[in-house]
């Protein structure tokens, strides 16, 4: 959006092709948070202590001038670190590509500025997203206010939009928003929505064409591998409601082109600029970089509102068939929050907490029981066998990325003030060994199992077993919307025989028959008993309990593959670069169809389309 919103401004024609029914895509489906740096405007006007034009900030400052005092050389040294270890002991800044961070510190602040003159409103500054540095300040949180109408002109939105109370989601916010009080002022409402919302009304407003429920499957170049890129085909991808059988449709239509051919081609007079998400949801290609996470069972966050086709590499694929290169793919590892387990039950979409009101919720099926960790003392965690595989109190730990304000849990004791950049000390074995927390779950739930099967050998799913007693003692809601009695995704028996034979039944990939689930319950009981389990540890962290009294529960643990990192390499213009080092004439990208950085959440996809619009109109034409 801000690609198509930038090339606008500077005078271009453009469309955006989406393959959803809506636009949005992970923006919309974010937390809003966006971190950018390098004395951007909102670190300025946080240090002059001010609030911003329309009053709605008036939070008192959340960090110190010192953190929120640098520049652009101060970013892009942040950003290109080399001494950073994170908690994985992996390098979250060494693998960065210079160029693309030398661009990306300097546009910065124009990216800013920029966004707030499109309506984008951004709260008080507070600490940094994941891998977006360890010595300064750079977050914040996009919001709207609650008002008697949603007008992003005025700033406001009503609070059945924002889903308030927390009943329902909205077309306008497929998850619900936040208070945002704390950054901003009381009245708040803060995600993703108010983010994508605003630029898509601004996009709207400027005369940006859009056609949805298309998806690109080729890029067009006037030889394969030489020459301009000239145009796009895309296909016809609608999505209809499975229970009423209607096309889904845009929250707005104003500018939408609907054309239902089953396949139309496109020529770009000047350029096209590939924002297509990344590759989280695409089995095949994300196994080239960690074969474990074939298994089909596992999707990527959102899946449910981005669609079957969403996050799926189409556009880095596309590229790569037409000569591009790729980058960074590595760092899908470097961020350890990319893959990891969310305490979320019965739901194959675990990561979002999208409510039924939306138009995509009938896909999900169940909100799910959303579990904090000391919950899982009341559980226990087996794979497609039934047997355990890891200590549940630890199964869905996980650490942000390394980012200020940090601590050992991060990666690295020292940040913000206190961190030196480029200080060998910061990678030194003491160091590694202190701050070293990777519980390795992710890992365990993926191995393979005797249930694992040539050719792909996938792990299969992950189910939590409890009884009755369980869902009394933490007083848990497991009736619809948390859970669905027909997606397959939890079931109830009264004895664990039969519940194994009906998620061997109803399971979509539940491959083999749970052959041990009765044995581990009986072991697990025998361990209770005893005041410990000397398979995984457990007893000492938390009380254990015996799964005894029906009916016997069983529900989903999935796996997500949150974002990607890895994708077609790019320049500091943003233009997608081929196998020589040379870039594809007319052929930009950005976002997570891009790599060469692992820095967490909006910031690198907003200026990434920021400098892809104001270059690709720059072209000559075709």
């Amino acid at each position: 959006m801000p690609a198509a919103i930038r090339a606008r401004d500077l005078g271009a024609s453009v469309i955006v092709v989406d393959q959803n029914f809506d636009l949005g895509g992970k923006m919309l489906h974010s937390g809003g948070q966006v971190s950018f740096g390098g004395g951007d405007p909102l670190q300025l006007r946080d240090i002059a202590g001010e609030n911003d034009r329309e009053g709605f900030v008036t939070a008192p400052r959340r960090q110190s001038v010192e953190e929120l005092t640098e520049d652009p050389d101060f970013l892009f040294r942040d950003h290109t670190d080399w001494s950073v270890m994170d908690a994985a002991a992996q390098a979250p800044y060494r693998y960065n590509e210079r160029d693309l961070h030398r661009a990306y510190a300097d546009n910065c602040s124009a990216t800013r500025e920029f966004l707030m003159a499109n309506y984008v409103r951004f709260g008080r500054i507070f600490g940094t997203h994941g891998n977006g540095g360890m010595s300064r300040a750079r977050r914040a949180v996009t919001f709207l206010m609650e008002g008697p109408t949603t007008d992003i002109k005025k700033g406001t939105i009503t609070k059945k939009d924002a889903g308030i109370p927390k009943v329902s989601s909205s077309h306008f916010a497929p998850r619900v928003m936040e208070d945002g009080s704390f950054v901003a002022s009381k009245g708040a409402r803060a995600n993703g929505a108010a983010l994508s919302r605003c630029l898509e009304f601004s996009a709207r407003e400027k005369g940006v064409k859009f056609i949805l429920n298309r998806h690109m499957d080729e890029i067009i170049r006037e030889q394969q591998f030489a020459g301009r890129v000239v145009g796009i085909r895309a296909s016809y991808s609608p999505r209809f409601d499975p229970e009423t059988g209607r096309r889904l449709e845009s929250l707005w239509q104003n500018g939408n082109v609907d054309d239902r051919s089953e396949t139309i081609y496109i020529r770009a007079r000047k350029a096209i600029i590939i924002g297509a998400g990344g590759h989280g949801a695409n089995p095949q290609f994300r196994s080239m970089f960690y074969p474990a996470f074939r298994e089909p069972a596992f999707v990527s966050s959102g899946w449910a509102l981005l669609g079957p086709r969403g996050q799926d590499a189409s556009g880095i694929i596309a590229g790569m068939r037409i000569g591009a290169n790729l980058a960074g793919m590595q760092q899908n590892l470097s961020y350890n929050n990319t893959f990891h387990i969310p305490g979320n039950l019965a739901t194959r979409d675990p990561y979002t907490d999208m409510l039924p009101g939306h138009p995509t919720f009938s896909f999900r099926g169940s909100t799910g029981i959303n579990l904090a960790d000391a919950s899982f003392q009341h559980l226990i965690v087996v794979n497609q066998l039934g047997k355990r595989f890891f200590n549940e109190m630890l199964i869905t730990t996980r650490q942000g990325g390394a980012a200020f304000p940090a601590d050992p849990r991060k990666g690295q004791p020292k940040s913000g003030l206190e961190h030196k950049q480029l200080d060998w000390r910061n990678a030194s074995v003491a160091n590694i060994r202190a701050t070293y927390r990777e519980p390795n779950s992710i890992h365990a739930a993926m191995a393979m199992n005797e249930g694992s099967k040539a050719p792909d050998f996938f792990s299969g799913p992950i189910w939590t077993i409890f009884d009755r007693a369980a869902v009394e003692r933490d007083k848990w809601n497991i009736d619809p919307p948390f859970t669905s009695p027909t997606n397959g995704y939890f079931f109830s028996a009264d004895t664990i025989e039969e519940l194994a034979a009906k998620i061997h039944k109803g399971h979509e990939f539940q491959r083999v028959p749970l052959t041990y689930l009765v044995e581990t319950v009986a072991r697990w009981n025998s361990y209770v008993d005893k005041g410990s389990d000397p398979e995984f540890g457990r007893g000492a962290d938390a009380p254990m309990y015996r799964i005894e009294k029906p009916p016997f529960y069983a529900a989903t643990l999935n796996p997500v593959w949150h974002d990607s990192y890895g994708g077609l390499r790019i320049n500091g213009r943003a233009q997608v670069i081929d196998m020589q080092g040379d870039p594809i004439p007319g052929l930009y990208a950005g976002g997570e169809s891009s790599g060469g950085g692992n820095q967490h959440g909006l910031g690198r996809a907003l200026v990434h389309g920021y400098i892809a619009g104001t270059n690709a109109v720059k072209e000559p034409g075709n």
